[in-house]
């Protein structure tokens, strides 16, 4: 019904469909993830972090109706239109005075798709449209463009570019900002990786690096604070051990450069990982690591912080119409207007399953523990939702989705209750 990246749009439903859950149909191969894509995929839903748009494939695949493709010359167009109503009980995510309102989304979106040589190239467009009958101050826009290029230039070695400009909102009570309102920010984000190493030899390496700008654009008494520059880089090491399985070593940086304030809030992330990652005939995949993380700050006033850290994604499909897929990850976030940054624990599981060619069920459990570095809090959120899928045509869907959501933490007033109901309709062609 919904895509859980990025973060913003139907009442935040890319965090009611959770920012920490994958969203794929039970009617269709499950898409395996790289270890390279895991941290960015289990983001957390507190992170200020831009979050990356989801695969081009899943991009183009948005309604999940089969669409055919208009052919342009060489590219090959997939155009998706959905319309969701529902009804959301605490729309500023609040422990009092909760606003409840119905509300409506409007989502299209248009990928064109050319594949030359063994070479692919997607650009595409995403749209999230929300509107509140009720709390219209609260409404919020997201448009996305993306890029991604996909290169092979020999058996030994490829490459790969993402790039994404997004102008989105965060909803009340998705930060820490206080904001009465929805705060405006525009992220660009550029990512290239290059590997080297044929996909059956003992030994393969991958090296990444990549740059993401963030700007807001009104609250600017807060939201000022949150102006940054990033930049990362990556090596991982993959060693084949049997025919399906490769143990890896990773090491990543990453560093946060603030506009404002920038000799208080600069800062670098270390993490370094080892662990194996393994292919067993699409049945059972998965990739599990453990290792350290380090947060260093440029100035002496904070503590730097080192703590065992870990991320693991396991997928088992034991029949081609139903899977299980679990996370789990441990990262840092960046804050949003309390203490100097949140450690998250991350914890998610979906069950997808097509009980016909026309129907098929999501159903997820999420959990997040964030503390908060710098001052005495911790947040417990928890996340429960069912999905129901029902296909009218090849090009047609139509479904329903129920989710609730409960955040407990030892500060009293960030506590809070939510149901979310929607019913969608979704095209293509």
């Amino acid at each position: 019904m919904f895509t859980a990246k990025p973060v913003s749009g139907l009442i935040a439903l890319a965090l009611a469909m959770s920012a920490t859950a994958s969203i794929s149909y039970a009617d269709e191969q499950p898409k395996a993830i790289s270890s390279a894509d895991l941290l960015d995929k289990l983001s957390s839903p507190n992170s200020t972090k831009p979050k990356p748009s989801f695969d081009a494939k899943e991009f183009a695949d948005t309604g999940r109706q089969s669409p055919s493709a208009i052919e342009a010359g060489p590219f090959f167009i997939y155009p998706t239109l959905g319309i969701a109503v529902g009804r959301d009980s605490n729309v500023t995510r609040t422990n009092r005075n909760e606003i409840a309102s119905t509300a409506a989304l409007i989502s299209p979106s248009i990928v064109a798709d050319l594949l030359n040589n063994g070479d692919r190239y997607v650009f595409g467009y995403n749209g999230k449209f929300l509107r509140y009958f009720d709390s219209k101050e609260n409404n919020t826009n997201s448009n996305e463009l993306q890029f991604q290029a996909q290169n092979a230039y020999s058996a030994r070695l490829s490459s790969l570019i993402l790039s994404n400009l997004l102008y989105a909102e965060d909803a009340q009570g998705t930060t820490d900002s206080g904001s009465s309102t929805p705060d405006k920010y525009r992220s660009f984000g550029l990512k290239g990786l290059v590997a080297y190493g044929a996909a059956e030899a003992t030994g393969r390496i991958e090296l990444e690096a990549g740059v993401q700008n963030k700007r807001y654009s009104n609250n600017q008494n807060v939201t000022r604070f949150f102006d940054q520059d990033s930049l990362s880089a990556a090596a991982r090491f993959f060693y084949r051990v049997a025919p399906k399985t490769s143990l890896v070593f990773e090491g990543r940086v990453q560093n946060f450069d603030y506009l404002v304030n920038p000799d208080l809030q600069n800062s670098k992330e270390y993490r370094f990982y080892t662990g194996a990652t393994w292919d067993a005939d699409d049945y059972f995949t998965g990739t599990v690591k453990v290792g350290v993380l380090n947060k260093n700050y440029d100035t002496s006033t904070k503590e730097d912080f080192t703590k065992f850290s870990y991320e693991a994604l396991l997928r088992f499909t034991p029949l081609t119409y139903s899977s299980f897929e679990l996370s789990a990850l441990r990262t840092p976030s960046e804050a949003t207007g309390s203490g100097n940054f949140l450690l998250d624990d991350v914890l998610n599981l979906q069950w997808n399953h097509a009980w016909s060619s026309y129907l098929s069920t999501r159903t997820y459990l999420n959990y997040v523990q964030s503390d908060y570095s710098g001052i005495t809090r911790t947040d417990n959120t928890y996340a429960a939702g069912l999905g129901v899928d029902y296909k009218l045509t090849r090009w047609l869907k139509t479904g329903a989705e129920l989710r609730y959501e409960k955040r407990n933490s030892n500060i009293t007033e960030q506590d809070y209750q939510r149901n979310l109901f929607m019913v969608n309709l979704s095209g293509s062609l």
